[in-house]
């Protein structure tokens, strides 16, 4: 699948995943504004009830006007003009919001604003109503200047038994929560699967690449080497002789670092420890790219305490670890290539610092120097080899070792890794 296309889809995706939600949380607010209304019209007619009733038990003419006033979404008051029994309210009360099917817990009091106070208040605890009366207290009606008799109903649970009225819609939310997030997992996976395809299609590529090489000068000389006449001139033989053991020791070195990659990843890599000297280590490291490097007018100078730096470790990885850097400084350079190698150690750490004065990397390209087969693009250098495992092995053994990889880099000014490992990690 194209690029284009698949941004597409995620565009697409995203405006219709957008769109879901924002419908979905619009209509959810819709029902509960629903709700409220519903709640505050039977509230309303229940105590309307409630008033007609009082006024009626004590023959005190009906107002004209509507007695119910909403001071707040949970507080009402109701004005009776008429003094009212307790137990005769609460007998109103209950049989209003039964008729009403208002299924709350409630608390009331009778206002006698003559006396400004409260002759009585008490809670009322309804099956489903969204309370417990024994963890509830009665709240503190707040003064309400009136000319004569009411009462006030708080509803302590309004947004409790709103809420739970609503409970289907916050299911469905949910569910519809869950699918979005599911269909955006499975976009996740695709476009990984999308990069993981293309890390392969480089990965080999750049093997059939390495692979090839040497491959091609070993046939070439094999060939030089079928012609009867090359046993008449010995210095010829062994010079094809030569390409063919260093190609070849080239091709195993290349096939033994792609298996010790797939050990790695699946933890069946085992090292072969023993007491070792890191200065004996960077200097077959430095002999052993002398040449290369001399070739390219390049230097390698080595850093080393005279006190030798004992190491319980894999003599052969650590030896690979300090060649990838080494090689990895000398590939990436546009000019004479200059490597210095610096070994310290302190009381609790050893330090293997690889500088060099190379083409240097992009701060973008940081977060991905150690992943499995990642290469930073190389700018002006052309025909860089490699499978873009080498760091990626690097941090591993490393890691296997109990140390850490750190690096520093400037674009035209070079690159700094840093190995750093317990000096606790000896066996004498």
């Amino acid at each position: 699948m194209k690029n284009a296309s698949i941004r597409l889809i995620m565009i697409l995706a995203l405006v219709v995943s957008s769109g879901i939600i924002i419908t979905q949380s619009y209509w959810v607010r819709r029902a509960y504004e629903l709700q409220q209304t519903e709640f505050n019209f039977d509230v309303n007619e229940a105590l309307a009830r409630v008033a007609k009733d009082v006024m009626i038990l004590k023959e005190v003419q009906l107002p004209n006007y509507s007695p119910v006033e909403k001071i707040s979404n949970d507080y009402y008051v109701v004005q009776i003009n008429v003094y009212v029994e307790q137990n005769v309210l609460k007998h109103y009360l209950e049989g209003a919001f039964a008729k009403q099917n208002l299924v709350a817990d409630f608390q009331f009091g009778l206002y006698d604003c003559m006396s400004e106070k409260v002759n009585y208040q008490e809670y009322v605890h309804t099956k489903g109503g969204g309370g417990d009366p024994k963890k509830n207290t009665l709240v503190v009606f707040p003064h309400i200047k009136r000319e004569n008799y009411y009462f006030g109903v708080y509803f302590s649970h309004r947004q409790q038994l709103i809420s739970s009225q609503m409970i289907l819609w916050y299911i469905s939310s949910a569910m519809l929560s869950c699918v979005i997030g599911f269909l955006g997992y499975l976009l996740f996976i695709i476009l990984k699967q999308k990069r993981l395809s293309e890390v392969q299609k480089n990965f080999v590529n750049n093997m059939t690449h390495e692979l090839k090489t040497p491959l091609a000068s070993i046939q070439m000389s094999a060939s030089v080497l079928r012609d009867d006449e090359i046993i008449h001139k010995p210095a010829r033989l062994k010079s094809y002789a030569d390409i063919i053991l260093k190609e070849s020791t080239q091709l195993s070195a290349q096939v033994e670092r792609v298996l010790q990659m797939a050990q790695s990843e699946k933890g069946k890599l085992l090292l072969q420890k023993e007491n070792l000297v890191w200065q004996e280590i960077l200097i077959s490291v430095q002999e052993s790219f002398e040449n290369l490097l001399h070739s390219k007018n390049g230097t390698i100078e080595l850093v080393m305490p005279e006190q030798p730096v004992v190491f319980f470790g894999d003599n052969l990885h650590l030896i690979n670890v300090v060649r990838n850097l080494v090689d990895n400084a000398a590939k990436f350079c546009d000019k004479e290539p200059r490597i210095r190698i610096v070994l310290k150690e302190d009381s609790r750490t050893i330090f293997i610092t690889v500088a060099d004065n190379g083409i240097g990397i992009e701060k973008k390209y940081h977060k991905h120097l150690f992943k499995k087969f990642y290469r930073v693009p190389t700018g002006n250098i052309h025909n860089v080899k490699g499978f873009g495992i080498g760091l990626n092995y690097v941090m591993s053994i490393t890691k296997l070792h109990f140390g850490n990889v750190s690096f520093s880099s400037e674009i035209s000014k070079g690159t700094i890794f840093t190995l750093s490992f317990p000096s606790r990690l000896q066996k004498y």
